[in-house]
């Protein structure tokens, strides 16, 4: 990676803008709005898991009623699609333009602590291979608990002898 022009200086970077980034990124804009802040997401838009996982009939295991915001309360069936949290979630960016706030594509590579200067030290690329560095005294790790780009997949007895597609739910064909 070469290295980026120059750093860049917030308040406070978000890592993830899934419904933890998302809500994160409301509270900031709502409750700290002199605060510089970004959301950093990795893929090429918002959602989270529920644009990870598209196999048929994919839906939350949490009723929305209590999974979804406080500030935006869920009104659809309490037991929702993946399509159906992606447009709420999608509502949530639009009515607080918080799209603003969010950089798609940008996959850190590093992040670092610096007790001397209590900034915290995050480098990466963008999509097109552009290197950016961001420092901000505040880190907020919402990017779930998926690593994205490969799921886990274990292994059982039979596995390799097994006659029929073995497919992870990440990368539904």
């Amino acid at each position: 990676m070469s290295e980026p022009a120059a750093i860049e200086e917030l308040d406070v970077i978000v890592v993830g803008a899934g419904i933890s980034g998302i809500g994160a990124a409301y509270h900031l804009a709502h409750r700290c709005p002199g605060k510089r802040f970004t959301v950093l997401e990795a893929k090429g838009t918002f959602g989270g898991t529920w644009v990870t996982h598209t196999y048929p009939g994919v839906r939350s295991d949490s009723d929305l009623h209590t999974f979804g915001y406080g500030f935006k309360p869920w009104v659809g069936r309490p037991i929702a699609t993946g399509a159906e949290i992606v447009h709420y979630l999608g509502e949530v960016i639009d009515e607080n333009d918080l799209n603003r706030h969010i950089r798609y594509q940008h996959h850190i590579e590093t992040a670092s602590w610096s007790s001397d200067a209590k900034h915290w030290m995050l480098t990466g690329t963008r999509a097109a291979g552009e290197p950016f560095a961001i420092s901000a005294p505040f880190l907020y790790m919402c990017q779930g608990y998926y690593r994205h780009a490969e799921g886990y997949m274990p292994t059982w007895p039979g596995m390799e002898t097994f006659g029929g597609l073995i497919v992870h739910p990440q990368h539904w064909p």
